[in-house]
């Protein structure tokens, strides 16, 4: 049974924008440690905006879904990774999923996640259902 819903869009541009504005600082408020690590890996200041335009809208749609908030969610300790299976997403006790669902992978719920980047926006999507 699907237990919330939530989806965010977000532009590109503005992302690029405040990286350029507070660098170090806006990167270290939205990423996980894992993320900021590829993070400093990426040269190309377009591709960089994008990956975290991305995680940003990611973060924002799960904290829609689990009815949270971007505060409670805490975004550096929500962590969004490409892996086989596609998108993962994982999280820390000082998010408030932790708080909700308990520890990633063995409590009550799946989290779904789809992302994408078109024509300047990043757009995601985020399911949390019942195991």
């Amino acid at each position: 049974m699907v237990i919330g819903l939530g989806n965010d869009l977000v532009e590109i541009e503005r992302i690029r924008a405040a990286i350029a504005r507070r660098g170090n600082a806006f990167l270290a408020r939205v990423l996980s440690a894992e993320e900021l690590g590829r993070a400093r890996a990426m040269s190309d200041s377009a591709r960089l905006a994008e990956f975290v335009a991305g995680r940003f809208a990611a973060k924002e749609a799960i904290a829609k879904a689990a009815g949270c908030g971007l505060a409670r969610l805490s975004m550096p300790h929500v962590s969004v990774r490409v892996g086989d299976a596609g998108l993962g997403v994982t999280w820390e006790p000082a998010s408030a999923l932790w708080e909700r669902f308990g520890p990633p992978g063995v409590g009550p719920i799946r989290l779904h996640l789809a992302l994408t980047h078109a024509a300047g926006l990043a757009l995601a999507t985020a399911v949390i259902e019942e195991r």
